[in-house]
C-alpha cells in the first residue's frame, strides 16, 4: 500500500511539473530534462497498467520483462539530465561545452559497451543480472560527472539560476540514493530487502519534490558579471594537447623513416 501511494504521488508530481513548464512556457528552456520526465510519466503509467492487469503483480513475467527493459531505457535517458546540466552551466563557454558534448555521451557508450561485451561473452546471459550491474556502473559515472559539474561551477564561480540548482540538487540526491540502494542489492538479508523496497521510490519522490519547488517558475541562469577563466583554461589545455599530439606524430614518423 505504501509503495503504491509513493508511486501515485510521484506520478502526480511529474504531471504537475510538466504542466507548470507548459503553462509557464519554459518547457523548451530545459527540453531534455522535461522529455526525460515525460518518459518517466509514460513509463510509470504503463507499468501500473501491467501491474494491475496481471494477478501476479510484481511477480508477473510480463511485468518483470517490461521493468528491466524500461529500466535500461531510463538509465540511458538519465544521461539527458546530465547533459542538460552541462549544457545550461556551460552555455557561455562554447569551447568547454564542445568538450563536454564529447565526454558525456562518450563515457556512457564506453561503460555500456564494457558491460554488454562482458555479458554477451558469458554463456549464461541474464537481463535481470546485467541491468543492475549496468545501473551500478552508470550511476557511479553519473555521480562523478555531477561532482565534476559542481566542482567547475564552484571553482570558477559560474553563476547558476534557481532552476538549474534544483535540477542538480534533485538528480544528485536521487543518484546518491540509487547508489546506496544498489549497494544494499548485494546483501541477501531480509532487512536490507525490506529497506530496498522503499528506499529508491522514496528517494525519487524526494527528487520530484525538489524539482517541483525549484522549477515552479522560470529563472534563467544569470550572465557572468566578471571574467570567468574557464574558457581560457580550456584553450590552454587544447593548445597543450594539440602540441603534444603533433610532437608524438612527428616522433612516430621519424622513427618509421629510420
Amino acid at each position: 500500500m505504501l509503495t503504491q501511494l509513493i508511486w501515485w504521488a510521484g506520478i502526480f508530481l511529474i504531471a504537475l511539473i510538466l504542466f507548470r513548464s507548459l503553462q509557464g512556457g519554459f518547457f523548451k528552456q530545459y527540453s531534455l530534462f522535461y522529455y526525460y520526465l515525460t518518459w518517466v510519466l509514460l513509463h510509470s503509467l504503463v507499468a501500473f497498467m501491467i501491474y494491475v492487469t496481471h494477478t501476479d503483480g510484481y511477480g508477473s513475467d510480463v511485468y518483470r520483462t517490461y521493468y528491466w527493459y524500461a529500466e535500461f531505457a531510463s538509465l540511458a535517458l538519465g544521461y539527458a539530465i546530465i547533459w542538460e546540466i552541462y549544457n545550461q552551466a556551460l552555455a557561455d563557454y562554447p569551447g568547454t561545452k564542445r568538450m563536454a558534448r564529447v565526454v558525456v555521451p562518450g563515457v556512457f557508450l564506453v561503460v555500456l559497451a564494457k558491460i554488454f561485451s562482458h555479458a554477451l561473452s558469458d554463456s549464461i546471459w541474464s537481463l535481470a543480472e546485467t541491468i543492475p550491474e549496468l545501473e551500478r556502473n552508470l550511476r557511479t559515472v553519473q555521480a562523478v560527472l555531477l561532482v565534476v559539474a559542481v566542482g567547475l561551477l564552484a571553482y570558477y564561480a559560474i553563476p547558476v539560476g534557481r532552476n538549474l540548482k534544483g535540477i542538480i540538487l534533485g538528480y544528485g540526491f536521487y543518484v546518491g540514493v540509487s547508489l546506496i540502494n544498489l549497494t544494499l542489492f548485494s546483501y541477501s538479508s531480509e532487512t536490507f530487502k525490506y529497506w530496498r523496497l522503499y528506499l529508491e521510490p522514496s528517494g525519487y519522490f524526494a527528487a520530484l519534490s525538489i524539482w517541483t519547488i525549484y522549477l515552479w517558475s522560470y529563472h534563467p541562469n544569470p550572465r557572468p558579471t566578471t571574467e570567468v577563466m574557464l574558457e581560457r583554461d580550456y584553450e590552454l589545455l587544447s593548445a597543450h594537447t594539440a602540441r603534444a599530439i603533433a610532437q608524438a606524430r612527428h616522433a612516430l614518423l621519424r622513427a618509421v623513416r629510420t
